[in-house]
């Protein structure tokens, strides 16, 4: 299937160093999919969630699997607020498709941070500094961190060198939307 997300947008995002990988995305972060994302999350549309799931399971489908999917943590507080893991739910239906395990508890959050919303790049790097632990070996596999919006890629910077300090060959990326840069497509 081809990208939903229009090539200078693609191609807008920084890369962030960590990752000696892709960071492949199936919608633009705007305007339908920034509502549907949001219905999702904070709604707990699980339909609309699995809708979004499968339309990032069918962009990530031809790439090649990985050895494993995983996901950011929540926080505890933010977990029993919204009652599951937005991007858990992402990665169970991508495995389904792409016939990859997922390691849904990989990655351990050790210290609760602010929300990341509103930040900048700088900020959120920050705020997520010392957050994450992981103790999965790694060693040699090709990991796919999957999440639902991508907006500066500190998290996936984060997790992406938490990755390969285990010893992660390659760390791609996958997301159903990605932010594009301000005067990006």
């Amino acid at each position: 299937m081809p990208s939903l997300v229009c090539q200078p947008c693609e191609h807008s995002l920084p890369r962030p160093p960590h990752l000696p990988g892709e960071v492949t995305a199936a919608f633009s972060y705007a305007f339908p999919v920034d509502g549907l994302v949001h219905r999702f999350k904070f709604g707990r549309d699980l339909a609309v969630g699995a809708w979004l799931a499968g339309r990032l399971a069918d962009r990530v489908a031809g790439i090649g699997a990985p050895d494993v999917l995983v996901v950011p943590p929540l926080s505890r507080a933010r977990l029993r607020e919204r009652g599951f893991n937005p991007a858990l739910e992402i990665a169970r239906r991508v495995s389904r498709v792409v016939k990859t395990r997922v390691d849904g508890h990989a990655i351990e959050r050790v210290r609760d941070t602010a929300s990341q919303t509103g930040l900048d790049r700088h900020a959120r790097a920050e705020n997520l500094r010392g957050a994450f632990r992981c103790e999965r070996d790694y060693r040699g596999l090709h990991v796919a961190l999957v999440d639902d919006v991508f907006t500066t890629g500190a998290t996936a910077e984060a997790l992406g060198a938490l990755l390969r300090r285990q010893g992660a060959a390659r760390v791609d990326v996958w997301v159903v939307a990605r932010t594009p840069l301000p005067g990006g497509g």
